[in-house]
């Protein structure tokens, strides 16, 4: 799979004539983030993830993000706020999709379509960000027609069990990340090696907790980032990159932990509907890959190994994510 991702980044770095730093703001940068368990050839609990973003930086954020964003550390100083907006989709299931029927020490079905506002900033030594999420988790998310498709496509075991998934409920979240760089050996055209620092809070219904980790990155000519996107609850790297006529590459390896207050996708919903499992309140993740960045297109593989989320989970899990970027 890393081969693969380092060809494609080769082949399509070639395609897309670089843009300057400088005209930045006549574009817009695309994101595109695929997750799924089938990069650990398994097909349970967080099975698949996908997303679309996009991030302006010449349109400042909406009134009523900003008012959000300056009430957190880190926005008192700031004079413009760029923002992007996402839109993906997550699916869970059980361990065995192939019995109708629910265990009762498993996590339920469900899935969650939903769509985030963030404004953020970032600068050599840190950033800061604020996000906002609006959603739906049951059947009105389509999970059961979009991984039966799917199935049913490349011929594997279709799922049974959608009909016992969370009913319908929408969700609400608010979040804010920071990232601290602590140590930086890195220069302009050369190798380097940097050392971060991550930690974040979200509040609301689909998912509440706190986090706090750290990761290395090593490689050359390393960008101003602090890592790729990721979906949540992970707190996502920054995501966002100034385009460059140079070519920079990185791999990273990284930890993550997580207090859990609520998780609605392994917890059941939040009034009434379908009950779910106890959730274990403490999970942590390691997480390492790569990424390849030339001109205005970007390419990043992450490989995660996350601790049991819930209690009688059989084991941990692990799944890869892969994220696609272009300045247009």
């Amino acid at each position: 799979m890393l081969r693969l991702v380092w060809l494609a980044a080769i082949v399509a770095s070639a395609w897309f004539t670089p843009i300057l730093a400088e005209e930045i703001e006549d574009h817009s940068l695309w994101i595109v983030e695929y997750e799924n368990d089938i990069f650990a050839g398994e097909d349970r609990y967080y099975t698949s993830g996908v997303r679309l973003s996009r991030i302006a930086t010449a349109r400042e954020a909406p009134s009523w993000l900003e008012s959000i964003a300056v009430r957190f550390p880190g926005f008192e100083d700031a004079t413009a706020l760029p923002y992007s907006l996402s839109i993906g989709h997550n699916m869970y299931t059980p361990a065995d999709i192939v019995n109708p029927e629910l265990p009762p020490d498993d996590r339920p079905y469900a899935a969650w379509l939903h769509m985030k506002f963030s404004t953020g900033t970032l600068h050599p030594k840190g950033a800061d960000r604020v996000r906002v999420g609006l959603g739906i988790v049951g059947p009105a998310a389509l999970g059961k027609q979009i991984q039966r498709g799917v199935h049913r496509a490349i011929d594997t075991d279709m799922p049974t069990g959608w009909d016992t998934q969370l009913k319908n409920e929408p969700t609400l979240l608010l979040g804010y990340d920071r990232f601290r760089r602590i140590v930086d050996w890195a220069k302009p055209d050369r190798f380097g090696m940097d050392v971060s620092l991550l930690g974040g809070m979200t509040l609301g219904n689909a998912h509440t907790h706190a986090t706090i980790g750290s990761f290395l990155r090593l490689g050359h000519n390393l960008p101003d980032d602090f890592g790729p996107p990721r979906i949540t609850p992970a707190v996502s790297g920054s995501g966002f990159f100034v385009p460059e006529s140079t070519r920079s590459w990185y791999v990273f390896v990284g930890s993550e932990g997580r207090l859990v207050g609520r998780d609605l996708f392994i917890e059941g919903n939040t009034i009434g509907g379908r009950d779910g499992v106890d959730a274990r309140r403490m999970v942590g993740e390691l997480f390492g890959g790569l990424v390849y960045t030339q001109g205005r297109f970007r390419a990043a593989y992450t490989h995660v190994w996350r601790s049991r989320e819930f209690e009688g989970q059989l084991a941990a899990q692990d799944y890869g994510a892969l994220s696609v970027s272009l300045w247009w």
